[in-house]
């Protein structure tokens, strides 16, 4: 098992690319906290994973005091936090041009796609520490390195992956790794937002692409190999996952 013996942090956990890496962490051996303000998805991911091995900690990422209870839950019930998976964001219907978007929507997409892993990164590090060390893995998003995401999205996700490489330089030495990915498309309830904001019914793939999109085990796969030893000397990286579109 490769996290055997670890515990985890996954925010975003109630669906999609979060629901995922709970169950493959939980596959791999790990202990999970589920994370997510919707608290009855994070029931139904509790449901897929073996009884004991996880706990549901409902939490709005965008306010530390919500954040800090989820993180003193799992150091409670498992003695320490040695991963995080930082996997939540939202993408508003609201979010397209920047001449268009609101100042609300832009205020609300920051605080939870650029405030939340601030604010986990802020309070789990010092978890981390007290562990002897362990990984974060922060999701971004194709729309970090292009400029089709919408202005909000598109700006908390660029600053997700300089945030990352901020926080792996502070604390390689305490033996704390930090990476980002940035998948391309993923079959995710997110992803039909994202199609009917760029007015599609059907992802067409590029030349030189995989003609598909990508599953939300495919990343949480990546993600696993991240936070597991196999990735004990890859710190400040952000990796892509989108079948060749960015050829990153």
């Amino acid at each position: 098992m490769r996290l055997k013996d670890k515990v985890a942090i996954v925010s975003g956990a109630a669906s999609g690319i979060g629901r995922s890496v709970a169950q493959v962490f939980a596959r791999e051996g790990c202990k999970v906290a589920l994370v997510d303000i919707n608290e009855a998805g994070l029931n139904e991911t509790l449901h897929t994973i073996p009884e004991g091995q996880a706990l549901v900690a409902p939490a709005d990422v965008s306010k530390s005091e919500d954040v800090k209870r989820a993180l003193d839950a799992a150091a409670s019930r498992w003695g320490r936090i040695t991963t995080m998976a930082v996997c939540h964001g939202i993408s508003l219907m609201q979010d397209t041009r920047i001449v268009d978007v609101s100042e609300e929507t832009f205020d609300r997409t920051i605080a939870v796609n650029l405030r939340g892993v601030f604010l986990l990164c802020k309070y789990g590090v010092p978890h981390l520490k007290r562990a002897g060390g362990g990984a974060i893995v922060n999701l971004a998003s194709g729309a970090a390195l292009g400029g089709g995401g919408g202005t909000s999205y598109t700006a908390s996700k660029g600053g997700v992956t300089a945030l990352t490489r901020a926080v792996a330089f502070q604390n390689a030495a305490e033996n704390i790794r930090c990476n980002s990915i940035c998948p391309g498309p993923v079959d995710t309830p997110m992803l039909q937002i994202s199609m009917k904001k760029l007015g599609l019914t059907s992802m067409t793939s590029r030349p030189g692409t995989i003609p598909r999109v990508a599953r939300p085990e495919e990343v949480a796969y990546l993600i696993t190999f991240l936070a597991s030893d196999e990735a004990a000397y890859i710190t400040g990286a952000t990796y892509t996952i989108d079948g060749g579109a960015s050829q990153h």
